[in-house]
């Protein structure tokens, strides 16, 4: 019997002589109609059958659908690990022909190069997959899962020491300097920022809505943070030069919203002559300096707006140990006084 499933969509169920076969329909009606046709003598002649889908199209697919529902970078990542696939796996090829074999040739030509990209490439195109299951068909051995993750050599990422940020601040205008303000005191993301309108700043509250596309195809996801005392009255002062409830950092050539700003910071750290550094630096930054100001993992992680404490601490970590910190904690506690001492012979090695 057919069961409606989250999404709205039907599931039609079969099971003959052992082996289980499913399908989702858009109504029950249609699914019911798939359970009453399905026999074993139909199974056995769609097996000899040339495919209804091959690679290229189920791609096309799959692409056509993460364009609706994902940003454009996820689209992006997602159609460059299709188009990495085609290099091994012939568009023309059947979906059910395909096994893990054609993914680790897929995967160890990426990883030749990278580890980290593999793994990248691994993880959409098993996504990929996992949708066709739904909605194609699919085999429910997934071949991208089947082949294990690869060694990854991660570079810890540049994250300027504050000096470093508030000599790029000095020197940057007085609207980017409220650009940069804001994403120091809020760690935010500055797809968030570009966002951002003055209907999701509440002044009377002291506090701001930040919203970000969530994994998955979910949508949306917003969250108040308190806006401090130096971000509230910058936005106060920015606010008095703006018209209307539109967007609070507009780019004041198209008049639209921001795309990306990559000169931004490469242009203000040569002016300040500091390490070049990005903008998702700045969040690691705002994430580190509220950790060794004292506040605990859980506080940081909502400011963050992290699922996982994983995620905060490695945030937190990027700064690396700070000598200072360490020293502040053991020095002068008690039994701790240091005498001088003479090395004995056998120390010294003589």
């Amino acid at each position: 019997m057919p069961y409606q499933m989250r999404n709205g969509k039907w599931r039609g169920k079969k099971m003959i002589e052992g082996i289980v076969k499913t399908r989702v329909f858009p109504t029950k009606a249609e699914a019911k109609k798939w359970e009453a046709e399905q026999s074993i003598e139909a199974w056995t002649q769609q097996t000899t059958q040339t495919p209804t889908v091959c690679w290229l199209d189920f791609c096309t697919a799959y692409l056509r659908m993460a364009q609706e529902r994902f940003s454009k970078k996820t689209w992006n990542e997602k159609r460059l690990a299709c188009k990495l696939s085609f290099q091994t796996i012939p568009p023309d090829t059947s979906t059910e022909l395909i096994t893990s074999r054609n993914a680790m040739d897929v995967l160890r030509q990426v990883a030749i190069k990278s580890g980290n990209a593999a793994n990248k490439v691994r993880k959409n195109l098993a996504a990929a997959w996992s949708w066709g299951q739904e909605f194609y068909g699919l085999p429910q051995n997934n071949p991208w899962l089947a082949v294990k993750r690869f060694p990854e050599e991660r570079s810890p990422r540049y994250v300027p020491p504050e000096e470093d940020f508030w000599k790029v601040y000095s020197v940057a205008s007085s609207r980017d300097k409220a650009f940069l303000l804001f994403l120091f005191h809020t760690g935010a993301r500055v797809g968030e920022l570009f966002r951002l309108t003055w209907e999701d700043v509440d002044f009377h509250g002291r506090r701001v809505r930040l919203g970000t596309r969530k994994t998955g195809g979910r949508g949306m996801e917003y969250a108040w943070l308190p806006l401090t005392h130096q971000l509230h009255e910058v936005l106060g002062m920015l606010k008095l030069e703006s018209t209307g409830a539109g967007l609070v950092f507009r780019n004041p050539q198209t008049g639209k919203q921001y795309t990306m700003r990559q000169k931004m910071m490469e242009r203000l750290c040569e002016r300040a002559g500091v390490k070049p550094f990005g903008f998702h630096a700045i969040r690691h930054l705002a994430a580190t300096t509220l950790a060794y100001s004292g506040l605990d993992l859980p506080t940081v992680q909502a400011m963050l707006r992290h699922h996982t404490p994983t995620t905060t601490a490695r945030y937190i970590q990027s700064l690396g140990i700070q000598p200072e910190k360490i020293d502040a904690v053991f020095s002068n506690r008690k039994g701790a006084k240091v005498t001088a001492f003479t090395p004995s012979k056998t120390a010294i090695g003589t």
